[in-house]
């Protein structure tokens, strides 16, 4: 097997049990009858599948910063329980995402943040976690695909659904910038063939061509620009932003404005690129969940920087994993998949980034809880799928990104 990075914190390990490949893990290993263990005796386990290497590498590893934050919070307070982690590195490869997860899966861990990428997700999930009943929850996975797999109710995400993003950007291109004509440039595979074609039935214009990319970068820039839209819209990962942008500023820059999304939104783009990037815009969805500001704060003491892309959405589907853990009140894939339903929105005490130690300590004592998260208010749809986001509209420049409104998708519509 290729070697991976691997980061990993663990706690003390006292009382957990030994698990193997499989839907059984350890479903009976830390309840007795009806009793429910105490928390004492307890080890919380979640592990996460982050994208430390490849083309997600710049916006993976603080997104795994933040998967691990509520570990470190349970492990550095007074929480009865023990707390167990590891992080798995998929490499922003579907290979690399299978075994990351089947490493995980093959360590005992029940439940499993990530994977990041639509793609590395949806084979990772299909392959490894939802055979062995497992439960993920990806803070950065966007692709509908996602809603209709045939998951056993085992799959969550605490990002949107890319469908959303592909209405505002369309409205802002024909409403902020007058443009006509398109053309979409995507990476090859279901994240950006996904987001183009979405775009393109939502852009009240003409699309002229959507032009995919792998691993060879000016040729399908040419060919998209060939008809000179007004508009170029590019989905890919900052490591495709950086050769894509060469390529533009070294010989194709034209009149046209270009749109990037989530995927692509790196503040140190136009550094690695030698050029401003003024005339790039993009959509990403906003963190604006009620628990922010308390995530943020953790998260720029722990770190010693501010929170990007996606890092609150990692930090609320570790907390959730933690949570309905506890409330399972075992390492069991199965009973914790029947807990990330209600222990966000099935009432009881409020529970934040702040007092997130004394959610689990309800939860595990068998007291209703309902986590308000960073990303978002965290409600999990029937595909496990979140709703309330609002987007940020923002722009490239020398200094990297500006912000310059959110917006709400039932406004653009």
């Amino acid at each position: 097997m290729q070697e991976r990075s691997r980061r990993q914190l663990l706690g003390a390990t006292a009382g957990a049990a030994a698990f193997g490949l499989g839907g059984c893990l350890g479903s009976n290993a830390e309840r007795t009858g009806d009793r429910r263990t105490p928390l004492s005796e307890r080890t919380l386990r979640y592990g996460g599948v982050m994208a430390l290497s490849g083309g997600l590498e710049s916006v993976g590893t603080p997104i795994a910063d933040a998967v691990e934050l509520p570990g470190k919070q349970l492990d550095a307070s007074d929480v009865e329980a023990d707390v167990e982690w590891q992080i798995e590195d998929s490499e922003t490869t579907a290979r690399g995402g299978i075994d990351a997860m089947r490493t995980l899966v093959d360590a005992g861990f029940p439940a499993v943040a990530g994977p990041l990428g639509s793609d590395v997700t949806l084979q990772a999930v299909q392959q490894a976690s939802i055979p062995a009943e497992v439960v993920n929850c990806s803070p950065a996975s966007t692709t509908p695909t996602l809603s209709i797999l045939n998951d056993r109710g085992f799959s969550f995400r605490t990002a949107p659904d890319d469908s959303l993003q592909a209405v505002v950007a369309a409205d802002l291109a024909a409403d902020e910038h007058d443009a006509s004509s398109a053309a979409t440039l995507h990476i090859a595979g279901d994240y950006g063939r996904q987001l183009s074609g979405a775009f393109a039935t939502s852009f009240d214009g003409e699309v002229q061509r959507q032009v995919s990319f792998s691993e060879e970068y000016e040729e399908p820039l040419a060919t998209a620009l060939s008809g000179e839209p007004d508009l170029l819209f590019v989905i890919g990962y900052p490591e495709d932003g950086v050769e894509i942008f060469g390529h533009y500023y070294d010989g194709h820059a034209g009149d046209e404005t270009v749109f990037t999304t989530d995927g692509m939104m790196d503040p140190s783009l136009p550094e690695q690129v030698g050029e401003p990037m003024s005339n790039v815009y993009g959509t990403a969805p906003s963190s604006n969940g009620p628990g922010y500001d308390a995530f943020a704060e953790r998260y720029e003491s722990e770190y010693g920087s501010a929170p990007g892309i996606f890092t609150a959405n990692g930090y609320d589907a570790a907390a959730v994993l933690l949570l309905a853990n506890a409330a399972a009140g075992e390492n069991d894939g199965g009973a914790i998949r029947e807990q990330m339903r209600d222990v966000v929105s099935g009432g009881g005490a409020e529970v934040t980034p702040d007092s997130l130690v004394e959610g689990v300590r309800r939860a595990a004592a068998g007291d209703p809880v309902e986590y308000r998260g960073a990303s978002s208010e965290v409600v999990f749809d029937e595909n496990g799928d979140v709703s309330g986001i609002d987007y940020e509209y923002f722009r490239y420049d020398a200094d990297g990104i500006g912000v310059i409104e959110t917006v709400s998708p039932e406004v653009s519509e």
